[in-house]
């Protein structure tokens, strides 16, 4: 079943709803659905119905929601905290990320990080990776669009994170595992805040602060891992540890 998004739309059985302008021509040219064809469409707030297309024409696809599908989402509050990378790293950990259950990603600026953005690039940069995770999305059925926020400078992040939960890895830590840290309770609100070094790594200054932030500096085992594998395999222990990877089927 194809799946589709309408940001901002409330979304209930028996309501008709249009395709967003720019799914109309993937959906009608590409996909060449056509009227009867059964479809998904989700608010992107967290609902998600099934419904058949009514109307399939170049400039308009029109689509009668019938019944609510079960979630997908974890109850897990994972955000993302991702140090800027060169090349298209950034999209593919965006990908991943949001495939396996991430709700925000902010991308942050620090001391080693490679691309240096100013406020036009930055602006580009942000639409693009919104497509990347709408896109990412939509292939795994998240009926919730995680969001992509500004480029944030890492020690302004850390101010505003004081005593939540921030994991770190780093690959100079020896002593506190990442899986070590999670067999803690998970906090109640459910809420975990993950920071990514970049290519080059954290500085020392920069651990010395996410630490006096209150933050765990953990490892992940014994091998140095790229930052776009870090990121993948520190929120899969994480939603295995406290999420939903162990569950079966959908809720």
């Amino acid at each position: 079943m194809h799946y589709f998004f309408l940001e901002g739309q409330s979304l209930s059985p028996g309501v008709e709803v249009e395709l967003a302008e720019q799914d109309i021509s993937h959906a009608h040219r590409v996909l060449r659905l056509k009227k009867g064809d059964r479809i998904a469409v989700s608010d992107s707030l967290g609902t998600a119905l099934s419904g058949f297309i009514t109307t399939s024409e170049p400039a308009l696809v029109r689509v009668f929601l019938d019944y609510e599908l079960p979630s997908a989402e974890s109850s897990l509050q994972i955000t993302l905290f991702q140090a800027l990378s060169k090349g298209d790293k950034m999209e593919l950990i965006i990908r991943q990320a949001v495939e396996l259950g991430v709700k925000k990603f902010v991308p942050v600026a620090t001391m080693r990080s490679i691309p240096r953005l100013d406020n036009h690039k930055q602006e580009k940069k942000n639409k693009r990776w919104q497509n990347i995770a709408r896109s990412a999305a939509a292939q795994c059925r998240r009926a919730f669009l995680p969001p992509v926020e500004d480029v944030q400078d890492l020690r302004t992040v850390l101010e505003v994170l004081r005593k939540h939960r921030i994991l770190v890895p780093w690959e100079e830590e020896s002593s506190i595992s990442l899986s070590g840290a999670l067999k803690q309770p998970c906090p109640e609100d459910r809420a975990v805040f993950l920071f990514i070094g970049p290519e080059g790594g954290f500085e020392i200054s920069e651990i010395e602060a996410v630490r006096e932030a209150g933050a765990e500096v953990v490892h992940l085992g014994p091998r140095i891992l790229r930052t776009e594998t870090a990121a993948a395999a520190a929120v899969t222990i994480i939603q295995l540890a406290w999420g939903d990877l162990e569950e079966r089927g959908r809720r």
